[in-house]
């Protein structure tokens, strides 16, 4: 491979070679005094150094304040938090001598004793950092930026305890905004020009992505409009008096008619494609319009894509006219630099348009957001940019901030957008300049991988990674200790995954675009087992076969090439579960946990691939990103919503009838629709026989009108027989329930904002993507298919790469080309007429190409390396002979580069889809990981004598924890919810009402606070005010009084055998009278049920359980039940015989 074959003449490391320089390495880069900027490779254990950092410098005295951790994600924050809090928390549980082997390993120098006060502060570091006011500042750019604006309100111009808005609330109020502009601007010249240059449609669009989606690229005040419009115009060329009509009309009409006729003539006398010419020039005669005109000239003088033609006139248009030829390319060049002048008039008369409408649609939003006292996630990064940029209250701010921050450390560096990495450089500024350049040694650390830098749609750069190094790298060098440590060794991966990547990057013109250098990985897994495979492609001709005439237009042919692949796949994959498939370098067999599915999109080959997995039932951890408004389930309930709101809305009517929800059949729908007079919701009126329908729609609308969004649904899905989950679950499956669930979250988020309207809440979705996003780390043991950006920081022993043979969208809808200014900065242009561009705009067009070129192949590197173990590469012809494999390296598809990297002489026996498989691989040398090594004798599966013997009589209690005995398939109304997000709210209601009732009133607050944020650390403030309040009603409540009184006992342990069961569990609450007993139960379930005839049955079984044991514990004592709901701060008394039935049900 070529790979190898660069490394001829070297030496490579071996495994415990790359072990011992890559510890060295990153011991170093954990230095708590050196500052360091750190390259790391996938796999190179970054957030291990990260981590260490943190600890080593808070050993080294420095303030948790004083550290600030910024991360990519949240789910980042929160797994560095953890990793830290488990290594500070083993210190304070250690003994001397395991702490001090612990520190020894930490900074790597084993020659020196700690002493006891060494040990002793060690062990001190777990509490310092719980007891941090604010607790460590492990966190998102994103939520460091909201935490500096909500320090520095009054000088960043934003409102006190102003609010975040999520995207769909930001995706609403930004079309309110271009609608009022839309309107107020129907007579504007702006305004016209555009809608004369695309449809609305389109123009609505394009407003309103560049709002939300470009903000950093426009200006804020009427000033920085005039010099953006004054750039676009010294960049495009244009004159001062230059317009697009005026130069159209130049163009048509500069050249001679006498000439052209003349050139007509002899071209007309030539062969075929002169003579097409001659047709060009006499329409350009018979036009009576100047477009007309243009339009025969272009065609005459430049090919379908707008280049020149190479040949106009012939060598036998010569014999015909000597003159005509030189004549026609001496005018062609004139018409291409005329040409040129008018699109770049054209451009910017568009952008000058965009510009103007623009501003008034920034500005109306913006107001919409002040309004709210609001500000999106955008603002949070571009108002401190501002506020620690600007010249009035810069200086006080980074003062204030330098008093209180020693230490930056920057995790996935390559992400950083241009304005996060503004926000991080200025208080670096202060760190190694002047008077920020205090005694105390400063620190900035920064890690990251420019090859895998795959988020350029959220600003990234990729280019900043080298550019940032090298210039802060010499600022912090000349004031402070600074080093550059490539972390080059992967601790994931196994030896021929590593080649192979190292093989796929091994040409110039493929690794540039992708890091600096050629890319080298050292394999740390010596002897383990490993290996990679290309599966051929499918063959285009697969799918040859036509669906059926009445087939649903979104359904695949069995024959489709997606489905074939999908299928294919999902064959190994079960095979692999119901075999016993051994994964070698774990010694056990193959987990569908162990398994991870990466596709480029979320297109129909990604969803076959769920629905093929599905059929095989191989457990699936579903979409790791939903979009619930393309889900049926979801749609159907759209379309119920909108059928009880609008009577006059015929279509969701008729598919909410033949929804699930009412399953009417074909038939009978035509029956009721066909030759009516009048609406269909009238249809329904006038036929007794329909009469149940619709007082079912008409109650659901009145718990619509009187309730909101998610009581509405809640009605839908929880009411008739069976209930409306069994309905949809019976048409759409299982799978069908989480993205509803999404759904109903996102109705109650919507409510906790805004009025409780279903109205309200139809445009809030209608006008956004409504996604939900899982926690792809959290597989429940299922296999993962994802896309290869979603399993960035992600990894399984076994990938496949789904869609290999999918090349990059390299021309896109966006029509905003961001140009290189004359003053060298960013310039956003408007270009409608794709392919026929203004120099100064083609040449943004190339630039956005190849940057799209390079970020696919960065996407390449990061699916690949997601394996541990094996890698396979799979795809789909696209359509035969019309899309031809570039010979260029830097233009070819995952698939083509994966070919290369892996020449025909690795071509294995093995055959499918009518080629070769191509196959490395190594075998298992060492024994498996975590496995005995004492394998030489074979096992003896014969049966043992006593199987054979009868077994004597035992009776045991089984074991039951009180929260298992309700039957799993129940699919009760108010069912425990199953997302985390819901866990994570109970477990912090939970808390919060055991701890607090010992605590003294006027402590409280401030306790709540300290004790949520700790469970919380990700959740916004005001989630977790909205969570200490509904305690704190709860707690403030004098009908509560009795459960929280003094004698109550809070997560009472409670254990013990009854009819013939061994129950252990925690109560939440039990109060021991004299005279009776009393357990509570508290439930988080939004919203409550009403009755105790609604309430899952799970819930009451765990009542009756708890009740048993109480009852033989304390005999003689009635034992009374409630449950507390905490949503309405509601205590529900369960009736004696509501437990009696549940527990002959349950403990019988």
């Amino acid at each position: 491979m070529d790979g190898e074959r660069r490394r001829r003449g070297r030496r490579r490391m071996s495994g415990a070679e790359a072990i011992t320089e890559t510890t060295r390495r990153q011991r170093r880069a954990a230095s708590p005094s050196l500052s360091a900027f750190v390259p790391a490779n996938a796999g190179a254990g970054k957030t291990r150094v990260l981590t260490n950092r943190v600890a080593r410098l808070l050993l080294a005295g420095a303030a948790p304040a004083a550290i600030l951790c910024i991360t990519f994600t949240k789910a980042a924050a929160a797994e560095m938090a953890d990793r830290l809090f488990k290594l500070l928390g083993g210190f304070a549980l250690a003994d001397d001598a395991m702490l001090a082997a612990a520190l020894q390993d930490l900074d790597g120098d084993k020659t020196r004793a700690r002493t006891p006060a060494e040990l002793a502060e060690a062990r001190r570091l777990f509490a310092r950092a719980l007891e941090t006011p604010g607790g460590l500042k492990i966190q998102t750019i994103h939520s460091f930026c909201e935490s500096v604006l909500k320090r520095f309100p009054l000088e960043a111009g934003v409102a006190p305890g102003f609010s975040v808005i999520d995207a769909l609330e930001a995706a609403r109020l930004a079309r309110e905004a271009v609608a009022r502009v839309a309107v107020e601007s129907a007579d504007d010249a702006a305004f016209r020009h555009l809608l004369t240059r695309m449809n609305g449609g389109a123009l609505r669009a394009l407003i309103e992505t560049a709002a939300t989606g470009r903000r950093r690229d426009f200006p804020e005040d009427p000033a920085g409009w005039r010099a953006l419009r004054e750039a676009a115009q010294r960049t495009l060329g244009v004159g001062a008096e230059d317009t697009a009509r005026d130069l159209l009309r130049d163009l048509v009409s500069f050249l001679p008619v006498d000439k052209l006729r003349r050139a007509e003539a002899a071209l007309n006398g030539d062969g075929a494609n002169p003579k097409k010419r001659a047709a060009n020039l006499r329409a350009y005669f018979d036009a009576v319009t100047e477009d007309g005109k243009y339009e025969a000239l272009f065609a005459f003088f430049c090919t379908d894509k707008g280049k020149p033609r190479d040949e106009i006139a012939t060598q036998a248009t010569d014999k015909i006219d000597p003159n005509v030829k030189p004549y026609l390319q001496s005018a062609q060049k004139d018409f291409v630099a005329r040409l040129h002048r008018l699109r770049a008039a054209q451009a910017f008369e568009d952008t000058s348009a965009l510009y103007a409408l623009l501003q008034r649609v920034l500005a109306a939003y913006a107001a919409a957001k002040t309004a709210r006292a609001a500000l999106d996630f955008d603002d949070l990064i571009v108002l401190t940019r501002r506020l620690l940029t600007g010249a009035q209250s810069a200086a006080w701010v980074l003062y204030k901030l330098d008093h209180g921050l020693d230490h930056i450390l920057l995790d996935e560096a390559q992400d950083t957008s241009p304005d996060a990495w503004d926000v991080i450089e200025r208080p670096l500024a202060e760190f190694f300049a002047g008077t920020g350049a205090r005694e105390a040694a400063r620190t900035f650390f920064a890690v990251g991988d420019k090859k895998q830098s795959i988020y350029s749609f959220q600003g990234a750069d990729a280019k900043l990674f080298d550019a940032k190094e090298q210039d802060l790298g010499k600022k912090i060098a000349a004031a402070a200790a600074y080093e550059n440590l490539p972390l080059n060794a992967s601790f994931r991966t196994t030896a021929p995954v590593l080649q192979f990547v190292d093989a796929l990057f091994a040409r110039r013109a493929v690794w540039e675009g992708v890091s600096d250098a050629q890319p080298e990985h050292l394999c740390t897994r010596d002897g383990m087992a490993g290996s990679v495979e290309i599966w051929p492609l499918v063959p285009f001709d697969a799918g040859a076969a036509a669906a059926a005439w009445d087939a649903p237009f979104d359904q695949t042919s069995a024959t489709n090439p997606k489905r074939v692949l999908a299928e294919a796949v999902a064959v190994r994959v079960a095979g692999w579960l119901r075999g016993g498939e051994i994964l070698e370098s774990q010694g056990r067999p193959v987990a569908a946990g162990d398994i991870m599915i990466l596709v480029q999109k979320r297109d129909a080959l990604f969803h076959e691939m769920i629905r093929a997995l599905s059929r095989r039932d191989v457990p699936v951890a579903g979409a790791d990103r939903m979009k619930l408004v393309e889900d049926q389930g979801v749609l159907d309930l759209l379309s119920y919503a909108r059928a009880a709101l609008y009577e006059g809305d015929d279509l969701s009517l008729a598919e909410t009838l033949k929804s699930p929800f009412f399953n009417v059949s074909e038939e009978d729908l035509f029956e009721l629709a066909h030759g009516r007079e009048g609406r269909l919701w009238g249809a329904l009126q006038a036929r007794e026989e329909w009469r149940p329908v619709m007082r079912e729609i008409s109650r659901a609308r009145a718990v619509a009108l009187k309730e909101g969004p998610a009581a509405f649904f809640m009605h839908a899905l929880e009411t008739g027989a069976p209930s409306g989950w069994r309905r949809i679950a019976a048409r759409l499956g299982p799978p069908s329930r989480e993205p509803i669930e999404e759904f109903l979250r996102l109705a109650l988020d919507f409510e906790a904002s805004n009025p409780r309207s279903l109205r309200l809440f139809l445009d809030a979705v209608a006008a956004s993507d409504a996604e939900a996003n899982r926690d792809s780390a959290q597989a429940d043991g299922g296999v993962r298919v994802m896309t290869a950006h979603k399993a960035k920081g992600l990894e399984a022993p076994i990938v496949f790469i789904l869609d290999a043979h999918a090349p990059p969208n390299t021309n896109g809808k966006d029509s905003v080309f961001i140009a290189k200014g004359v003053d060298g900065g960013r310039l956003p242009l408007l270009a409608l007429d794709q392919g026929k561009f203004a120099p100064a705009i083609a040449a943004a067009a190339e630039d956005r190409k190849k940057d799209a070129w390079d970020e696919y192949r960065r996407l390449l590197y990061v699916a690949a390396t997601r394996a541990r173990d094996r890698l396979y590469v799979c795809g789909c012809q696209r359509g035969g002979r019309k899309y031809p494999e570039t010979s260029e390296p830097q233009a070819r598809t995952w698939h083509a580069l994966a070919l290369d990297a892996l020449g025909p002489e690795t071509e294995a026996g093995e055959e499918l889809f009518g080629g070769k498989v191509r196959r490395i691989a190594c075998p298992q040398t060492v024994p498996p990981k975590g496995e005995s090594v004492g394998l030489a004798a074979p096992p003896d599966f014969s049966l043992p004598a006593f199987l054979r013997a009868p077994a004597s009589a035992e009776t045991r209690p089984r074991r039951l924890s009180p929260s298992a005995l309700a039957p799993e398939e129940e699919d009760a109304s108010y069912a425990p919810g199953r997302r985390e997000d819901a866990f994570l709210r109970g477990r912090i209601l939970h808390r919060l009402l055991e701890l607090l009732p010992a605590v003294a009133p006027a402590g409280r607050a401030a306790a709540s606070l300290r004790l949520a944020r700790r469970m919380g650390a990700g959740l916004s403030d005001e989630r977790i005010a909205a969570l200490i309040a509904e305690a704190q009603r709860v707690l403030d409540d004098p009908q509560f009084a009795p459960v929280f009184a003094p004698a109550g006992l809070a997560e009472a342990a409670i254990g013990g055998a009854t009819r013939g069961l061994a129950l252990s569990g925690q109560i939440d609450r039990l109060v021991i009278l004299k005279d009776r007993i009393l357990l509570v139960d508290y439930k988080t379930n939004r919203p409550p049920p009403a009755r105790v005839e609604d309430v899952a049955p799970g819930y009451l079984a765990q009542l009756a359980a708890y009740r048993a044991l109480l009852q033989e514990i304390y005999p003689g004592r009635p034992v009374e039940a409630a449950l507390l709901w905490t949503y309405d701060a509601r205590l529900m008394p369960v009736p004696t015989d509501a437990l009696d039935n549940a527990q002959r049900l349950t403990l019988a």
